[in-house]
């Protein structure tokens, strides 16, 4: 089975063969296989996620690179992030699904309580920004596997010009609320143990347009480009060791992909295992949360795995891979 890379985006799912729901990670796959790990599969017992008289287990708990990467059985060797990456095969795939097909659906027929607070949800996104397309319901509801009594909503925006009129949005409209204080101690805690930040940290980076609540249901929002491509195609890197730099990032959209994307106007070396071959022009994180520092831009302390591309003559720093965590930490 071949299907074109760009079937699919960041935060797709996908129904396999064997009963079990994967999530699609990022935009860049290949026509054999999709960079993405199973999340769901059919359990013997008794679990929160139902549909069709299955219940589903949850085999990654959280959407964290070393939880994923440590429960992917399928991993193919990845050029351009120089690392085995978590994949799930075409072969294995009997359905896609897409979560703006998905939002249309809850708008038309929400059939719980959950899913009519996700279209009154999606409903105001688009009367705030009078946006028709680009917005998607992801999470448990895409596949229909959610339990309306504890289940969250996660939305993804696809789109560049979809995603800055969302971002806006929600962080004027008095609809989406912060975090109350119970939720953001457990939250930043939480974040806290998998990052490695401290918890105060944690919440100097936490922002309603990513999380907060809905009419008192918690919700997520993601962001997409919509633009993907063959990932096999893009440069190699070459993993050299530790590097901690200070510098500025630049700010702006590559931001809001995962992985996040922030461009340095300038840095410092401050620590390095080995010398960069080439100018470091690129922090890229695959901890979601420090999209927001990188999308906003500013002075940044940073610590990561130093990669090199000789096609690119450019050199990154990666944080938040499965060779060390890393940091990204805004200096005021």
């Amino acid at each position: 089975m071949l299907v074109s890379q760009d079937t699919v985006l960041d935060h797709y799912y996908v129904g396999t063969i064997d009963n079990c729901y994967g999530v699609i990670v990022g935009n860049d796959h290949t026509p054999y296989y999709f960079i993405g790990y199973l999340k769901y599969c059919p359990s013997p017992g008794e679990t929160y996620w139902r549909s069709g008289g299955l219940s589903y287990e949850r085999l990654v708990k959280t959407y964290d690179p070393f939880q994923v990467h440590e429960h992917a059985v399928l991993k193919e060797y990845i050029p351009f992030y120089d690392a085995q990456v978590p994949v799930i095969p075409v072969s294995m795939i009997r359905k896609i699904y897409d979560p703006v097909e998905r939002a249309r659906q809850l708008l038309s027929k929400p059939v719980d309580a959950l899913e009519a607070k996700a279209s009154s949800l999606i409903q105001a996104l688009h009367d705030c920004t009078g946006l028709t397309t680009g917005i998607g319901v992801t999470g448990s509801i895409l596949p229909g596997i959610h339990n309306p009594a504890v289940s969250d909503i996660d939305i993804v925006i696809y789109g560049w010009r979809e995603s800055l009129k969302i971002i806006e949005c929600v962080k004027e409209l008095d609809l989406f609320q912060p975090f109350t204080e119970g939720l953001m101690e457990d939250w930043s805690s939480r974040i806290s143990k998998t990052s490695g930040l401290p918890v105060g940290m944690v919440k100097h980076l936490y922002r309603k347009y990513r999380r907060g609540l809905f009419n008192g249901t918690p919700y997520s929002i993601m962001f997409n480009s919509r633009q993907g491509e063959n990932v096999l195609l893009k440069p190699h890197f070459k993993s050299l060791g530790e590097i901690t730099l200070s510098g500025i990032i630049k700010g702006g959209l590559d931001a809001l992909s995962y992985p996040s994307r922030g461009a340095l106007e300038s840095y410092t070396v401050l620590y390095s295992t080995v010398e960069p071959l080439y100018d470091v022009t690129e922090i890229t994180s695959f901890e979601s949360l420090y999209t927001s520092i990188l999308f906003e831009g500013g002075d940044v302390l940073v610590k990561g795995l130093l990669q090199c591309s000789d096609r690119l003559e450019s050199c990154r720093v990666l944080v938040g891979g499965v060779e060390g965590k890393g940091f990204v930490k805004p200096v005021s």
